[in-house]
C-alpha cells in the first residue's frame, strides 16, 4: 500500500514539474517573445527586405535591392549609400509602438480621426516590401505635447493609432541626399596600382611598386614617401559630395563649372589587375567655397570641400621620399669613411663588436659607429637640387668633403657623399644615382669622423725602471 501512495506521489509530482516547466518556463518564454513581437512597429528579417519607398511628402524615395546591393530607382536612379539603407532598416525594425491612443474599431473608416494627431497629411510615410510581400504603409503625424512621442497609425485594416518614441521617428526620417552613395569617387584602396594628377602646373604619375612601396614616374623617376601617398588615397576614399549641383549637364553647363576641360586638378585611379581607370575631375570654385567636381563614369555634377581640393594638390616635392639614404642597419658590417688625407675603415664581428682596422688597428666605440648608422638613415632632404649630375663642382660633389661607403656580406649596401658650396650649404649625393639634395649643413660634423672619435683610446704604458723593466705599482 504504501508503495503504490508513493507512486501516486511521484507522479503527480513530475505532472507538477511538467507543468511548471512547460507553461510557467517555457511557456513563459514564448508568451515573453510574443508580447515582444507584438510591440514591434514592423516584424520582419533585414536580408528578406527588397523595396523600400519613403514618402516625405515633397519627395518619394524609392530604393531597390538589386544583385545584393540597394539602389535609388526614384526621384533618379543611382547608387544607394549601402551602410544608410541598414541603418534605416535597423532603426525600423528596432521601433516598438509604446501605447495605443486610438484602437483599431474606433479608427475603421473614419479617416476624420487621424487629423488631430497630423495624420491626415503625415510628414513621413514608409512601405517596406520584403520576400513574402508588402506591409502596410506606415505613417507618421505629429510629436505629442511633451515632444517625447510621435504619432503612428499603419494603413490597412488594422488602423490603430499609438505612439513611438520620438528619437526613433527621427532616426527614420532620412531624406534623398542621406540615401544616395555620396561617395566622391568609389574604390578599393589596396586595389590601386596607379595614381596621376593632372593640373594646368602639368602631371604627376605614381606606380605601386609591390614590396617596395609608392615610386614617382612622372615629372621625375623617384622614390615616393608612403605616408603622403597613403594620406592622398584615404582622403579621397572617405571624400563625400557636400551637395548636387546637377543630375546631368550638358557640354556647355560642364564649361561653366570648370569641367571641360580640366581647370583645377584631375585625379585618375588604375584599380586592381585589370587597371580600370576611375577619374575624379574638380573645377572651378563654387561661391560657398567648395569645388564643382564630377566623376567621370557618372552624370552628376556635385561640390566637394575646398579642404579636399587643398589635400589633392600635391606637389611632386611633398610626394617625394625625403629620407634618401636606404639601407638596413643590421646588415651592415663594415664602415669606409673616406676624406682628403685620410681613410678610415671599421669591420663588426657576429657579436655585433666593431673595431677599426685602419688605418691603425684599435677598438672601437660601437655606439660610436652605430650612431654613425643612425644619423645616415635618418638624413632628410631640405631642397632637391639637381636631377642629374651636370654641374657636381657648384656642389662641392666634383671632389666630396666626404665619402662614406657601407657594405655587408653581399657587397656594397649605401655610399654617400657630402660636399660644400662655400656659401654654407651642404650636399649629398647617392652612389649610383644621379639626384642631388641639400640637406642640414649641420649633419657634417656629427659624421665627419676622426681616428680618435670612434677609437677606445690604446692602454697606458706603465713607466720603466732604469734596468728597462717595467715598474710595480707601488
Amino acid at each position: 500500500m504504501k508503495f503504490k501512495t508513493n507512486l501516486v506521489i511521484g507522479a503527480v509530482f513530475a505532472a507538477l514539474l511538467a507543468f511548471v516547466y512547460f507553461y510557467e518556463i517555457k511557456g513563459g518564454e514564448e508568451r515573453k517573445a510574443a508580447a515582444e513581437k507584438s510591440k514591434e512597429l514592423l516584424s520582419f528579417a533585414e536580408s528578406a527586405a527588397r523595396r523600400l519607398v519613403v514618402d516625405r511628402g515633397d519627395t518619394t524615395i524609392v530604393l531597390e535591392k538589386k544583385g545584393g546591393d540597394w539602389a535609388l530607382t526614384a526621384p533618379v536612379e543611382d547608387a544607394a549609400d549601402q551602410a544608410a539603407v541598414e541603418r534605416l532598416l535597423q532603426n525600423l525594425k528596432e521601433t516598438e509602438r509604446e501605447r495605443v491612443i486610438v484602437d483599431s474599431a474606433d479608427a475603421v473608416g473614419k479617416p476624420e480621426i487621424a487629423a488631430p494627431y497630423g495624420l491626415d497629411v503625415p510628414r513621413l510615410g514608409i512601405l517596406l516590401e520584403t520576400e513574402s510581400g508588402a506591409f502596410d504603409t506606415v505613417a507618421f503625424g505629429n510629436d505629442t505635447p511633451t515632444d517625447r512621442y510621435t504619432y503612428v497609425q499603419q494603413r490597412g485594416e488594422n488602423p490603430e493609432i499609438f505612439v513611438v518614441r520620438a528619437w526613433r521617428f527621427d532616426n527614420l526620417d532620412k531624406g534623398f541626399f542621406d540615401l544616395r552613395d555620396r561617395r566622391v569617387l568609389p574604390f578599393e584602396k589596396e586595389e590601386v596600382e596607379e595614381v596621376r594628377l593632372a593640373s594646368a602646373g602639368g602631371r604627376i604619375v605614381l606606380v605601386r611598386e609591390g614590396a617596395e612601396g609608392w615610386s614617382l614616374k612622372e615629372p621625375v623617376e623617384a622614390p615616393a614617401t608612403e605616408s603622403e601617398v597613403d594620406g592622398l588615397l584615404n582622403r579621397l576614399k572617405n571624400a563625400n559630395a557636400e551637395g548636387f549641383v546637377a543630375e546631368e549637364a550638358d557640354s556647355e553647363s560642364l564649361d561653366e563649372f570648370g569641367l571641360a576641360p580640366i581647370t583645377t586638378l584631375e585625379v585618375s585611379l588604375l584599380v586592381g589587375e585589370e587597371r580600370a581607370e576611375k577619374r575624379l575631375r574638380i573645377g572651378h570654385a563654387a561661391e560657398e567655397g567648395d569645388y564643382y567636381a564630377r566623376d567621370l563614369s557618372s552624370p552628376q555634377v556635385f561640390l566637394v570641400d575646398s579642404s579636399l581640393v587643398k589635400g589633392l594638390q600635391k606637389g611632386t616635392d611633398e610626394l617625394r621620399n625625403k629620407t634618401p639614404v636606404k639601407f638596413a642597419t643590421d646588415e651592415v658590417t663594415r664602415i669606409d669613411i673616406v676624406k682628403a688625407g685620410m681613410s678610415l675603415i671599421a669591420e663588426k664581428d657576429t657579436a655585433d663588436v666593431w673595431t677599426i682596422v685602419a688605418p691603425e688597428r684599435r677598438e672601437a666605440k660601437s655606439w660610436k659607429l652605430n650612431s654613425l648608422l643612425t644619423d645616415l638613415a635618418q638624413i632628410e632632404v631640405e631642397e632637391f637640387a639637381a636631377e642629374k649630375r651636370d654641374d657636381l663642382a657648384r656642389f662641392g660633389l666634383e671632389e666630396p668633403a666626404l665619402r662614406i661607403r657601407l657594405s655587408g656580406a653581399g657587397g656594397e649596401l649605401a655610399e654617400a657623399l657630402l660636399g660644400e658650396d662655400g656659401s654654407g650649404n651642404l650636399y649629398l649625393m647617392l652612389g649610383g644615382a644621379p639626384q642631388v639634395y641639400r640637406i642640414d649643413a649641420e649633419l657634417l660634423g656629427d659624421l665627419d669622423l676622426e681616428l680618435d672619435d670612434v677609437a677606445q683610446a690604446p692602454p697606458r704604458e706603465e713607466p720603466a725602471t732604469a734596468d728597462g723593466a717595467a715598474g710595480e705599482g707601488g
